[in-house]
């Protein structure tokens, strides 16, 4: 089996090189999507107890104690409390294109790699028939049954090499590009959430005086 893989050619070992890349891509996607994992609805709830009580000092330190992307585009938000609504709203939405890049990177060179493989494969393929049709003899023929055999038997490995090899790296891209656009997707609605928490909290701050104050005259 050794033989017939070293007889399949740097071809090969360029296939395996994208899928060892493949590899290393979904294995660092997968535990960077596990790390910045967070429940979003604890989380906000949490950071609107905090808002609602003044405390943006507190939200504020207990959103920069989380790690990933959902957290930053808080921390970003709460930042600057005092901002009008709008503003804070281009905040949100400005922090969370900058994550977008964090959240899809690689996922893109994992696509490159499912579409690389199978076409190397093909190409192997091609390259070991040209090589073994520019034999002296085989054209007239007099070439034996068994060297045919086994150079068809290589180039057709090569191609399903290169394709099986790219099923699962693609199946892992569609995998990998969903999940990242639930985490956008995400962290968007998580930022334009803390700026209502935060324009509402403020909104009812300004309007108890007020309602005290009716009280007060009517005694």
């Amino acid at each position: 089996m050794f033989e017939m893989i070293t007889a399949m050619g740097p071809m090969f070992w360029l296939i395996l090189f994208f899928a060892a890349l493949a590899l290393a891509v979904v294995a660092e996607r997968l535990f960077y999507y596990h790390r910045v994992n967070i429940n979003s609805g604890d989380f906000l709830r949490g950071l609107s107890a905090l808002i609602r009580a003044g405390e943006y000092a507190e939200a504020l330190h207990e959103a920069r104690q989380l790690p990933g992307p959902m957290a930053r585009v808080v921390e970003a938000v709460l930042a600057r409390p005092k901002l009008e609504r709008q503003e804070l709203r281009e905040i949100a939405l400005g922090a969370a294109e900058l994550e977008v890049y964090r959240i899809e990177r690689h996922v893109s060179l994992l696509q490159m790699c499912a579409t690389v493989m199978p076409l190397l494969g093909i190409l192997g393929t091609m390259l070991a028939l040209m090589d073994f049709y520019e034999t002296p003899g085989v054209t007239q023929g007099s070439a034996a049954p068994p060297m045919v055999a086994e150079t068809v038997l290589q180039a057709l490995m090569l191609s399903a090499s290169g394709v099986a090899l790219a099923i699962p790296a693609y199946l892992f891209y569609m995998y990998l590009a969903s999940r990242a656009r639930k985490i956008v997707n995400s962290v968007e609605r998580a930022g334009m959430e803390c700026v209502h928490i935060i324009s509402d909290a403020r909104m009812n701050a300004t309007q108890q005086p007020e309602t005290v104050a009716d009280d007060s005259d009517e005694d």
